[in-house]
């Protein structure tokens, strides 16, 4: 395993908003990268989400955590994906970013 990508994001929304918004993304890329995953789950429990993404037969586990002024992701590569940490990392502050966007409620 390549060493995992952290991803912090603040936000003014409050946890519960946050949250909403930030599962609703996840559900959106879901059904737009349906052809490309095998497998992507989300399942939450309180303010933390458990990740599986699969691709390329190669899976992505991540850990999602949202608090009242932050969101943290923390993302484990499989070692065949790790060329392409920073490139992810990149993305996924910017999708993260534009989920929590102020007018996207």
């Amino acid at each position: 395993m390549a060493q995992p990508i952290v991803v912090t994001v603040s936000h003014s929304l409050g946890a519960a908003e946050a949250q909403r918004r930030i599962a609703r993304g996840l559900e959106k890329g879901k059904t737009e990268l349906s052809a490309v995953f095998s497998a992507f789950e989300a399942d939450w429990k309180a303010n933390h989400a458990d990740l599986r993404l699969v691709a390329l037969h190669q899976q992505v586990t991540a850990g999602l955590d949202v608090f009242d002024d932050v969101v943290r992701v923390e993302v484990s590569l499989p070692w065949y994906l790790s060329a392409l940490q920073d490139k992810i990392a990149g993305v996924l502050k910017r999708q993260s970013e534009k989920a929590l966007q102020i007018g996207q409620g």
